[in-house]
């Protein structure tokens, strides 16, 4: 679906869709990323989700580089944490996130205090309604994501890989 967000649209980019990119998983998002690098996308994301995909591809290296379990990279890296320095795979990535054109919206402490309304009225994890109060704070109402949580929401158009 995501090849099928029309010319010029307006969209904000969940964590999983890079995610996705950077770990090879669907080639539909490494696209939609590079359609907005042409420009034919303007994009948004937020600083909660350039901290969600750090996070996931810190796990996922540590998983790839030690060969931990999935389930015991949090516990591996609290039990070993001089290994983080040499996490770098992870650190590239997020700084690839702007080249792509992607434009970062910061959450503030209002938007923290805000988004409870949206958790309660669409029954949200605290990310995900950070997201959607930055979304909604911003005007945009279409998300590139693969979560169906966003599906929930009656004025959001949700694009899937």
């Amino acid at each position: 679906m995501l090849e099928k967000i029309p010319l010029n649209s307006i969209v904000f980019v969940d964590s999983n869709i890079f995610i996705y990119h950077f770990l090879d998983v669907s080639e539909y998002c490494t696209d939609f990323l590079e359609r907005i690098e042409l420009k034919e996308i303007e994009a948004y994301t937020s600083t909660v989700v350039l901290a969600e995909v750090l996070h996931r591809l810190m796990i996922a290296e540590v998983v790839e580089k030690y060969d931990v379990k999935p389930g015991r990279a949090i516990k591996y890296l609290k039990e070993k944490p001089e290994i983080i320095p040499a996490l770098e795979k992870c650190e590239i990535a997020i700084k690839e996130i702007p080249e792509f054109r992607v434009k970062i919206l910061s959450i503030s402490p209002e938007t923290i205090f805000q988004s409870k309304n949206l958790r309660k009225k669409y029954n949200m994890l605290t990310n995900d309604s950070l997201n959607l109060c930055v979304m909604k704070a911003n005007g945009l109402n279409e998300i590139a994501t693969n979560d169906s949580d966003f599906e929930r929401v009656d004025w959001v158009k949700v694009w899937k890989p």
